[in-house]
């Protein structure tokens, strides 16, 4: 058994499974599983077959594993080994011996094979097993990527999902998806419209976090520089970070820090980079500015911090950027200019 699996014998993993490595042994598997994906579904495969030979050897006895290895190997080679050559210095002849023929008799007792045997065996099988499984299992779903710099853009999913990419954003997402998970990754932001499949939960792999649904509609902030952030528009999500939880229904959000998981209200105004919606209610105009910087992808700054508490109730639908800015402006009794690609709000009150 000296065939490896990604520089990991079979022994080792035959007694990492069967509980008679040593620790440090142990340790060895657990960096090569650490290594890649690929070797930890490895081990997975293995462990289900190993789990389902497991009810064929239910023994009081503690079996070694290498030397069952070993002494299978031994008889192997023994069977392999070539007959004695004559010595020709030698003058002795020896007599040719009679053959006998042993008449078979359905009758005689079988010999009980010892338990070393019966489990050298089984791991043979095993082996061979897992390695005609991996053979025709390990075929990794090609991954396909849409990814925006300074542009947003709809991608429809093979599922029938619907995903609209905010600027700088990333999603990895298979050709096909298979097995009991649709599972994606992504970098940046994005709205998702799932496809309602109960069998197949919709997961969203994002900065660490998990988010999990079965079919509705929300938007992912995920950016590097800031916490993971989920605002539910329709059905229902679970956000998961390390052994945090939190469910979201819709109107609600959670905001991912490093050691827990905050409960929001849902802000609709972020998904306004999608909508061109925005609606205001009594919100402060740093709010809105940062809503309208966001959504537009402009660059919207106040002349002071005096005018940054001013109150708006409004709401805009699909407008242009310099026509939101001017009707803010008139609103609130501002100015607005531009220099360059920087807009300006300017003023000394909120009258």
């Amino acid at each position: 058994m000296n065939s490896s699996h990604a520089n990991i014998s079979e022994e080792l993993l035959a007694r990492y499974l069967g509980n008679t490595a040593s620790e440090s042994e142990k340790n060895e598997v657990d960096a090569w599983l650490a290594e890649s994906e690929a070797n930890a579904r490895e081990l997975a495969t293995y462990r289900l077959i190993w789990d389902h030979t497991a009810s064929m050897k239910k023994s009081a006895a503690t079996v070694d594993t290498d030397a069952a290895w070993n002494k299978m190997k031994g008889k192997m080679a023994a069977g392999k080994a070539a007959p004695p050559v004559a010595d020709a210095s030698s003058k002795v002849e020896t007599p040719a011996r009679e053959a006998k023929t042993i008449e078979f008799r359905p009758e005689m007792r079988k010999r009980r094979l010892p338990i070393t045997v019966w489990a050298a065996a089984m791991i043979a099988i095993l082996v061979m097993a897992f390695g005609w499984f991996f053979l025709i299992t390990d075929k990794t779903p090609e991954s396909l990527n849409v990814a925006t710099t300074n542009n947003t853009t709809e991608q429809l999913l093979p599922d029938g999902t619907k995903v609209f990419l905010n600027y700088n954003s990333k999603l990895t997402y298979p050709a096909n998806f298979t097995g009991d998970l649709r599972t994606v990754s992504l970098q940046g932001e994005a709205f998702f419209d799932v496809k309602p499949d109960a069998a197949h939960p919709f997961v969203i792999q994002a900065n660490g976090t998990e988010i999990r649904v079965l079919g509705t509609s929300f938007n992912v902030k995920a950016y590097n520089e800031a916490p993971v952030r989920v605002d539910v528009a329709t059905g229902k999500v679970r956000v998961t970070k390390d052994a945090h939880r939190v469910e979201l229904v819709k109107g609600q959000s959670a905001e991912v820090l490093k050691d827990s998981i905050r409960s929001l209200q849902a802000n609709m105004n972020l998904m306004g980079y999608r909508t061109q919606i925005y609606e205001f209610n009594a919100a402060d105009l740093q709010d809105v500015v940062s809503s309208i910087r966001d959504g537009y992808h402009v660059d919207v700054r106040l002349s002071n911090d005096q005018i940054a508490q001013c109150r708006l109730t409004i709401r805009f639908e699909k407008e242009p950027v310099d026509a939101t800015l001017s009707v803010i402006a008139e609103t609130l009794d501002l100015s607005l200019r531009k220099e360059g690609n920087v807009y300006w709000l300017d003023g000394n009150s909120c009258q």
